[in-house]
Order: C-alpha cells, then structure tokens, then sequence
C-alpha cells in the first residue's frame, strides 16, 4: 500500500505540473524504475511492444475515415436526411440533430468529431428556428457523446486491447446502450423544445423524403456497413475500419466528389497529430501498467478487495465514483488505460462480467465527455462560432449530464442491457 501511495502522489505531482498525460505516465514509470531498481530496458520492450497491436490499427483508421467524412460533408447529408423526416414534429429540428450525431457516431466512434460535425451544420438552423442557446449548445455537446459509445468506439478498442476481451463484442455490446440513450435525448429535446419557444418547419413530401433519402443514401450505408459486417463476421473490427476508409474515400471521392486527390495529404496530416496522441498515451500507460505489475501493486489490491469482502456492486460503485471525478481533470482516452491494467484482475476476482462492466465505463466517460473543466465535447462547440461562450456551453449541458448519471444507474442495475446482443452473436 505504500507503494501504491507513492505512485499515486507522484503520477497526480506531475500531472499538475501540467505535463501531457502521455509524459506524465511516462515520467512517472521511470522514476519508479530508478526507485525501485528495475531494467531501463523495459521502456524500449514495453513502449514496442505497446503499439505493435493488430487491434490497435482500428485506431487511426477510424480517425483518418472520421476526417475523411468531416471533410467530405458527410455528416451535413446525414442532417439533412434526418430533417427531412422528422421537421415536422415537435422540436423536429432538435431530433434530426440527436438522430445524425447517432448516426455519425456509428460511423467515425469519436466524440469530438461528431460533435464538431453535426454541431458545424446543426447550430445555425437551430438558433435560426429559435431554439434556446444554451439548450442548442446542450443538445450538440451531448449528442456528440454518443459517438464513443455506439459502434465503432475507440475507448472500446482501447478496452478490448487491455483486457484482451473480444472488440466486436463490446461494439455489439454498445449497440442497445447507444439507442436507448439516444432516445432519452430525443424524448428531453422534444419536452424541452415544448417548453420552448420555435419556430415549426413545414412537413416534407414523401417525394422529397425519397428524393434526399435516396441522394445521400451512399453516406447513410456505412453505418449499416461497419456493425452489419462486424455482427455478421463478415469482417473484424480491424478491418472494418479498413473496408469503412475505402469506402468512405470511394463516397467522397468518386460519388459526392466533395474532396479531391490533392486534398488527401492535408487530410492525412490532420489525423496524424491525433493518431499520434493517442499511441504516446497507450504506450505511456502500457509502460505505467507494466512497472505496476512488477512492483505487485495490482496483486496487492486485490488481495485487499479480497480481504474486506467487497461485493461487485460496491466494487462498481466505487469505480464509477472514481471515473466521475477522473472524468473532470481527465480525458476518455486516458481514463481508460490508466485504471483499466489495475481493475482487469479486479474484475475477474469478483466475477464481474468485463463486457458489462465496459460499457459501465464508457457510459460513465460519455458524461466525462461534457465534464467541465476538460470535457472535450465542451471546446468543441465553443470553437464552433465566436458568438458562443464557455459559460452557455457548461450551462447548457447540466441536464444532459443529469440525463446520463441517471442512465448509467440503469446501465448498472440492468446489465442485460449491455450483455443480452453479445450473448446471441
């Protein structure tokens, strides 16, 4: 335990410094090295062998497919599909905007990128019809949440490659979480938009239903594409970021043409810088985990757990009392590999099912999403015009982080939920 202490005070001593979490971990794990006498070599091996993962090649293709769309104005199409149904009703435009971050998500698996996409396209109208600032501004940092938790999702790639538990499981696994919480922000934005004063759109002909339906009906497939091929077995995680890149380059190129080969190496250089970042934080927290495991420290706190008979659901509890405030200083990316080499023993000591407890955490980092002070969610759509301040931003996002603290103790309570589509693929 004191050496569990002396790593925790040093890794929070110079995360406040302000180094990067990625350096953090690092710096961390080669002092303990010094101190405690251990090979230098295992940073090289670890760091290595940390991105040299089948599994982790989903990560940058997913983000050069999400940057590759971003820039192709695919997610505009998606908003203008979903509107075209739905304007008519109550807080019609608000549901077209939960509807294409849903689907963008089940496209790109970033957070950040749903967010600024649909935010870019959905803002405008929305303030234009009169709804409220901060509910409009809510409602775009909220739903761009969705984006890691219904398939493809890059912490659950993250997960699935410290744990070692099967990727298309726990996409699956998001799958019914995803949709009911999509629903939630749907029935909130119809009761709030009542509330409210807007302006209703005219409803749409069937004809132009059909019409931008079938226009766009390349870029609404590839949801379709990726979890329809993942569930089936048509093809791994890994490769359906593969099949999804092509895909989304033969949409945008060929089809839509709204990039153009010279446009490419601009839009590589873009994902690059957020590939990059993420592989320093996987190798950074592999190479934390590995020094933990060496100095026993994972062996020592189950034996704890062991020796105050906890149960699963206090054990969980705790967690997630954790992840709230780590959600606050903290972002997804690093949350995860920070905790997770130190709970995966936990987990199987309490027989804790891990895919449940997966999307436990990842609904839990859907609200660290729009945490302040560094829910990423939140400088996204503060970024998006300079009309638009941080203060309407946090104000408007509180209820939906209400919304998602209530719908992770339903995700807690009913773990079926989260293992009944698994359990039948």
């Amino acid at each position: 335990m004191n050496s569990f202490i002396l790593v925790t005070l040093l890794l929070l001593f110079v995360l406040f410094l302000g180094l990067p979490v990625a350096f953090s971990l690092g710096v961390t794990s080669v002092a303990l090295i010094l101190q405690y006498g251990l090979q230098l070599k295992l940073v090289g091996s670890t760091i290595f062998s940390s991105v040299d993962s089948f599994v982790l090649i989903a990560i940058p293709l997913y983000i050069l497919m999400s940057q590759v769309l971003l820039d192709g104005h695919i997610g505009d199409d998606l908003f203008d599909v979903m509107n075209a149904w739905v304007r008519h009703l109550p807080g019609g435009l608000a549901i077209a905007t939960i509807l294409a971050c849903a689907f963008f998500a089940a496209i790109t698996g970033s957070g950040a990128a749903t967010a600024a996409t649909i935010g870019m396209v959905a803002y405008p109208a929305l303030t234009e019809r009169g709804y409220d600032k901060r509910f409009t501004l809510g409602l775009l940092a909220a739903g761009g949440t969705l984006g890691i938790l219904i398939p493809p999702s890059i912490p659950l790639i993250l997960y699935g490659s410290i744990t070692e538990e099967s990727v298309g499981k726990l996409f699956i696994a998001g799958v019914v979480p995803g949709l009911i919480l999509t629903a939630i922000f749907i029935v909130f934005a119809v009761w709030k938009s009542k509330r409210g004063a807007f302006t209703a759109m005219p409803r749409t002909t069937w004809r132009e239903r059909l019409e931008i339906t079938f226009k766009n009906f390349w870029g609404i497939l590839l949801p379709f594409l990726i979890v329809g091929g993942i569930y089936s077995g048509a093809f791994t995680p890994t490769e359906a970021a593969a099949v999804g890149l092509v895909y989304s380059l033969f949409v945008t190129l060929v089809v839509y043409r709204t990039i153009r080969l010279r446009d490419l190496p601009k839009i590589c250089l873009k994902s690059v810088g957020t590939s990059c970042m993420i592989a320093m934080v996987v190798a950074g927290a592999l190479l934390f985990g590995r020094v933990m495991t060496m100095l026993e420290i994972p062996q020592k706190l189950t034996e704890l757990v062991i020796s105050y008979n906890l149960s699963p659901f206090l054990f969980i509890v705790a967690m997630n009392a954790l992840m709230v405030v780590l959600g606050c200083i903290l972002e997804t990316v690093s949350i995860v590999l920070l905790t997770m080499p130190l709970v995966t023993p936990l987990l199987a000591v309490l027989k804790i099912d891990p895919i449940w407890y997966a999307i436990i955490l990842t609904v839990n980092m859907t609200m660290a999403l729009i945490t302040p002070p560094v829910g990423m969610n939140l400088y996204v759509i503060n970024g998006l015009r300079e009309d638009i301040s941080m203060k309407d931003v946090i104000g408007g996002v509180l209820p939906f982080v209400i919304l998602i603290f209530l719908f992770l103790i339903l995700t807690i309570v009913f773990p079926a939920m989260s293992t009944w589509l698994p359990s039948i693929m």
